[in-house]
């Protein structure tokens, strides 16, 4: 049971690793959060449970929709024009 005000999330939560920080290790690269759950400095989490939880950087988010993107843009870059606009 959490101690905290107001609680901190639940275990299965979506909103599981805002909650308060009770061990850190840094040196040894993870932490325990209230709700039991062990974070990895990689953002890989281990639940109660023993499920693991694949790292996830934001970062990793945010390049995918961009790469697909890219990749249904045209290959034929003639298409685009390199001469400035006409004042």
């Amino acid at each position: 049971m959490c101690p905290h005000t107001p609680p901190c999330p639940d275990a299965s939560g979506l909103d599981r690793e805002a909650a308060r920080t009770i061990i850190c290790h840094p040196e040894q690269g993870w932490s325990l959060l209230c709700n039991g759950i062990v974070v990895f400095e990689d953002t890989g989490e281990l639940l109660p449970d023993g499920e693991p939880i694949a790292p996830h950087r934001p970062t990793d988010l945010i390049s995918q929709p961009v790469l697909a993107a890219r990749r249904q843009e045209s290959p034929d870059e003639s298409s685009h024009s390199s001469s400035a606009p006409a004042a």
